[in-house]
């Protein structure tokens, strides 16, 4: 009985210690180790300077609605941004930094940003729209060095801005986006994109494949590991503790039983048998054609496409300047507005921020979401191993049990 209660007491210790006082909660030390921290560290890469990344960074960073609980940092072209700022008509402060370990001491006024300057670009030589190699070299660079003050935690999460995968390939650089480099700068070996709106979350068995390669992509394999990556997502960063997912088929009407293809029995089909076999909440094939006004309707928490426009079309349909690209499967919090350079409107002050504003945003609830279940984690396993001592320091030995019953 004094063991029961010995525990009980340490069950109850956390929540005993916030009630002070005159009925007034007060943090826990570890609560107010994490309000210290405060402001989310979110690092942007600037993109391609040509393009609208450099406009709508800024036109986002004006706002205080998305500043007020972060603190930005951009990867980019000091030169360039002032240069867009001044044609745009928007007057915000550069202050160059050259390191980011000691961020959140740094006082900055109302319209001042930090800025890793990490090219130097002749501005006489830019024009908007038309990017050269020196600006393939330099979008690449912003990325590398934002990537890895992630990985050194000096920056908590990253936005990039859109850049031109033609352009950095004729500079040297054999990737087919943002996606590849980042996965191989963070050594993550299985990854892929989910694609977040207001609406629907939307992972991807394939992204850019040309449609007639597609179901040469689509095996039971790969289809279980984008279903696991996206279940940890949900888990880890969107804070649902039992996600349900569906899974849509390839063919019109999930191929009708072969009769339109055999994709979903051969290939879809038993890569669900395999998440439903080790506790995942999975539903499908479901038909693409309905696939989409079930998770409209809250049916799923996420939906896995088989193909790029199947997931894109209803997300750009109904969350076209809201929807977020995130990155899952990589050891970093990255996300990305859902647009590209947009060259033709670039330098005429006229671009949209709002996916940039809503991806900054989701970054910074993404990093809160991790922090959130790591401190409680770590409180759980400080509670429990406080029991295990209590448990041990009040065990008796067999021969006391002994002495106990025979009185």
């Amino acid at each position: 009985m004094g063991r029961t209660a010995k525990t009980e007491n340490i069950r109850k210790g956390k929540e005993s210690e916030k009630i002070k006082g005159r009925g007034r909660v007060e943090l826990s030390a570890k609560e107010a180790d994490s309000k210290k921290e405060e402001k989310v560290i979110i690092g942007i890469t600037m993109g391609d300077p040509t393009g609208i990344g450099p406009e709508v960074i800024i036109k986002s960073l004006i706002d205080k609605n998305v500043t007020k609980e972060i603190i930005p940092v951009i990867f980019g072209d000091r030169g360039v941004l002032m240069r867009v700022a001044e044609d745009i008509g928007i007057k915000m402060r550069f202050r160059e930094i050259s390191s980011l370990e000691n961020v959140k001491d740094i006082e900055l006024d109302s319209r001042e940003v930090l800025v890793r300057s990490i090219s130097n670009l002749k501005m006489n030589r830019l024009r908007y729209g038309r990017p050269d190699r020196n600006c393939g070299r330099a979008m690449v660079n912003y990325i590398k060095e934002a990537v890895g003050e992630c990985l050194k935690n000096n920056i908590h999460a990253i936005v990039t801005a859109p850049i031109n995968k033609e352009i950095i390939n004729e500079a040297g650089f054999r990737y087919s986006g943002h996606t590849d480099l980042i996965a191989e700068l963070t050594g993550a070996k299985e990854f892929t994109a989910m694609f977040v709106s207001r609406h629907f979350k939307v992972s991807f068995a394939t992204l850019h494949l040309p449609l007639k390669d597609v179901s040469l992509r689509i095996t039971p394999q790969r289809i279980y590991r984008v279903g696991l990556m996206t279940w940890r997502a949900l888990r880890q960063f969107f804070g649902v503790k039992n996600p349900k997912i569906g899974v849509c088929g390839l063919n019109p009407h999930s191929g009708e039983g072969g009769l339109f293809g055999d994709e979903e029995k051969d290939m879809i089909y038993p890569a669900i048998v395999s998440m439903r076999s080790i506790g995942m909440d999975v539903e499908g094939v479901l038909s693409p054609d309905s696939a989409f006004w079930k998770a409209y309707n809250k049916e799923f928490d996420a939906i896995i496409a088989m193909y790029h426009d199947q997931g894109l079309i209803p997300i750009k349909l109904l969350d076209f300047d809201n929807a977020v690209n995130v990155t899952i499967g990589i050891p970093i919090i990255r996300t990305s507005p859902d647009h590209g350079t947009a060259y033709d409107i670039a330098g005429k002050g006229i671009a949209n921020p709002n996916s940039m504003k809503s991806a900054i945003e989701l970054a910074r609830q993404m990093y809160l979401a991790k922090r959130k279940i790591e401190i409680e984690k770590s409180e759980k396993a400080e509670v429990e191993s406080k029991i295990e001592q209590e448990i041990k320091r009040y065990r008796i030995t067999e021969e006391e049990l002994k002495e106990y019953v025979y009185l």
